[in-house]
């Protein structure tokens, strides 16, 4: 079977799934919800060697001198679970709004509030990490407004369906591109003082700076950096974890200032290396809610980007 038929049964059998737990959750219990989440994902980590391989590849980049090979396979193993679990969670929550709050503890609230109250939006710094769809839906249901960066999906109809269910749910999607549309949009959303949800934790080619994850160099956005340049928007870290018997918490930290330079480049690499420290000490703390199987050091520096003044972290 050549590769392009692979694919296209991959994203077939992926949208029928899609489909097939977007409604099954509506007649579900929740605590079969979960199980089912977790199966189809230890399902996943079996019979997807592909994924299974990244995974492992990525975990030992972090943790290989820190951790044993049995302990790097029960992180990707659980990540797995854990994955299938929060994507079968978040349809239930958005068929079951009502439930939210009883299911996700905000602690640190007081940071956001104070942030907002500058009247200059905030930009939520987070990650692939936790269930972050809910913890966009849990802010929501507390009264803010939330605006969501992503990625448009390669599958129009996985994408259509699941922007759709954001949009029913209240949750605002900027999409990362076309470029200037997704800054247009995202300094409107600062300017309204709303919330703005953005990962910093994606391969990002060959663009942004290059700054060390876990000791080994990785292509960083510098988004929230340069919004928060433009618009004097407050950067606030904010990552949700999961607890045991299907609930959460959100930890909301204080607001970090950028550290000013006069130099604009140095400015954005001193603080894209302090943000990917603060993900990557979340990510330390609770592994297996780090999505392991996104291939976070795919791309590598070119050499003339070494001659470059900073793009990248050198010590």
């Amino acid at each position: 079977m050549d590769k392009e038929k692979k694919k296209f049964l991959r994203r077939k059998a992926g949208w029928v799934l899609l489909k097939l737990s977007s409604q099954l959750v509506k007649i579900l219990p929740f605590k079969f919800v979960l199980f089912l989440g977790k199966s189809f994902g230890l399902l996943g980590y079996i019979f997807s060697p592909r994924h299974r391989r990244i995974a492992l590849e990525s975990l030992n980049t972090a943790f290989a001198k820190e951790k044993t090979p049995l302990e790097i396979k029960r992180i990707a193993k659980d990540s797995f679970k854990f994955m299938g679990e929060a994507g079968w969670e978040i349809f239930y929550f958005l068929n079951n709004l009502d439930k939210v709050k009883q299911r996700v503890e905000i602690k640190g609230l007081e940071n956001l509030e104070k942030a907002l109250e500058k009247k200059r939006g905030v930009i939520a710094l987070t990650a692939h990490f936790g269930n972050f769809p809910l913890m966009c839906l849990r802010l929501k249901e507390e009264g803010f407004m939330v605006n969501t960066m992503a990625r448009p999906m390669r599958d129009e109809k996985a994408g259509s369906l699941i922007h759709n269910l954001r949009t029913q749910a209240g949750i605002k999607t900027i999409f990362s591109y076309p470029k200037k549309e997704a800054v247009f949009s995202s300094l409107k959303a600062l300017a309204n003082n709303e919330v703005l949800v953005i990962q910093m934790d994606q391969n990002y080619g060959t663009g942004g700076v290059w700054v060390k994850f876990f000791g080994k160099l990785a292509a960083t956005p510098v988004g929230p950096i340069v919004l928060a340049l433009r618009s004097r928007a407050c950067i606030v870290p904010v990552f949700i974890v999961r607890q045991r018997g299907g609930f959460h918490t959100i930890f909301i930290e204080e607001e970090i200032p950028l550290e000013m330079r006069e130099d604009k480049d140095e400015l954005i690499l001193v603080n894209a290396i302090k943000f990917t420290k603060i993900i990557e000490d979340w990510v330390r703390k609770c592994p297996y809610l780090w999505g392991w199987i996104h291939r976070r050091w795919k791309s590598r520096p070119p050499e003339k980007v070494f001659n470059l003044k900073f793009r990248v972290q050198k010590d």
